[in-house]
């Protein structure tokens, strides 16, 4: 019998559980057809932007450029810089050209 009180109450403590949100959360898998053109503080209008490739066999994380590029347009120097021709980014691997 104390050995089965002894179970409850480990059990009622969770002890040797882990609850869903003690979890390392999953990377969110790459979408390897997406593109995109990242402008700093803005595209001319017109320009054809330089297209860099990504690979997506090696994990090259568009996201991360998005981000990038999303904090490069609040910079308060984007009101003197003037516009680029912008950076398209390809995962060329995954959308040969």
């Amino acid at each position: 019998m104390r050995m089965l009180m002894g179970l409850l109450v480990a059990a009622a403590l969770g002890w040797g559980c882990q609850a869903a949100g003690d979890r390392a959360p999953a990377k969110a898998q790459l979408d390897c057809n997406a593109t995109y053109v990242a402008c700093g503080c803005g595209c001319c209008g017109g320009a054809e932007p330089e297209v860099k490739c990504l690979s997506c066999a090696n994990g090259d994380d568009l996201q991360a450029l998005i981000q990038k590029d999303q904090e490069a347009k609040k910079d308060p120097q984007c009101a003197v810089m003037g516009c680029s021709p912008g950076t398209k980014y390809v995962y060329c691997d995954a959308n040969p050209q």
